[in-house]
């Protein structure tokens, strides 16, 4: 319990198997709360992002030096030289970046709302960014509705890419349905792969989508008793945590598969902010601080995302 006579802080928690766009739901609830300080156990850009929808309160986040490789790898300069090749093409950003290179986008998206919200974007070409094989899975999802222009594509502009998804192959997969005996068309084994992996490994998969897509498939599988075995080509941390909801699928993990910015992440570093904030310290350490010009135009594709949405 703090000592202080002051509203206590909100603590948002968010697992590796959660969507990252999960963020984005927890920062409008926080919005609704009157909780001075919101204090977010995940990586910084997601702490950005409650920032920019509840700039009058004191956003907190465990550890600042907890990245992303695709947000860490691209800013609103290479948002800046795309738009510039391609002017007058709306630009959607994937919501792992930070707030700078949102400010320079028209509309943010999810990975599970990211084929809905490019349907709906004006005119026949839109630009996604940062992520490049996310962006080849989407030119191959809109073919023929959209065109896709991203990083690379006929183009020498930078791009990212998830250094956790971009490790899964076509061979592995394969070997995967090889060695866990879980083939292609089977009733109720299945091989999943996240948005973020290369665009073979999604061919190869028996479902593809965003982490809570995923799971929800897994969940309504189990219910209707059609899921004995599963592998997902996603953070090993999701399969573990699934494999402990779901203790009747036998699920198959690459364990060396982990994401390195979220293991940065504990409630050890929760308790220090809570530590800090009783005693009055310096916050500076834990606190994301965004310019009101940056809040204010990284707001608008946020918003515009919340509405296209609903």
């Amino acid at each position: 319990m703090l000592g202080h006579n002051y509203m206590e802080p909100l603590v948002f928690g968010l697992s590796e198997k959660e969507e990252q766009g999960d963020s984005l739901g927890l920062s409008m609830y926080a919005s609704k709360t009157e909780a001075p300080y919101l204090i977010f156990n995940g990586v910084p850009f997601m702490a950005e992002t409650a920032k920019i929808l509840n700039p009058s309160k004191t956003v907190l986040v465990a550890d600042k030096t907890a990245g992303c490789s695709l947000a860490d790898n691209y800013g609103a300069e290479d948002v800046k030289e795309l738009k510039a090749l391609y002017p007058g093409v709306p630009v959607m950003i994937y919501v792992n970046s930070y707030a700078d290179a949102k400010a320079e986008s028209d509309i943010c998206c999810t990975s599970a709302n990211a084929a809905h919200i490019a349907k709906m974007m004006p005119g026949d070409t839109i630009i996604f960014v940062p992520d490049i094989l996310f962006a080849q899975n989407l030119e191959e999802e809109l073919k023929d509705e959209k065109k896709v222009v991203y990083p690379g594509k006929d183009n020498t502009a930078r791009g990212a890419i998830c250094e956790v998804h971009e490790k899964f192959t076509l061979d592995d997969l394969l070997g995967i349905r090889e060695s866990f005996e879980i083939p292609k068309g089977h009733p109720c084994r299945k091989l999943y792969a996240h948005w973020e992996c290369r665009p073979n490994v999604l061919k190869e998969a028996d479902f593809y989508g965003s982490t809570s897509q995923i799971m929800k498939d897994i969940a309504e599988r189990v219910a209707a008793n059609q899921l004995e075995r599963a592998f997902v080509a996603s953070e090993c941390e999701l399969t573990s945590n699934l494999a402990q909801e779901f203790p009747e699928v036998q699920f198959w993990t690459a364990c060396s598969v982990r994401c390195s910015h979220m293991a940065q992440v504990s409630l050890g570093k929760i308790a220090k902010i809570l530590e800090a904030i009783d005693q009055n310290a310096d916050l500076g350490e834990y606190e994301i601080t965004l310019s009101p010009e940056v809040i204010d135009k990284a707001r608008t594709p946020i918003e515009r995302m919340l509405e296209a949405s609903v």
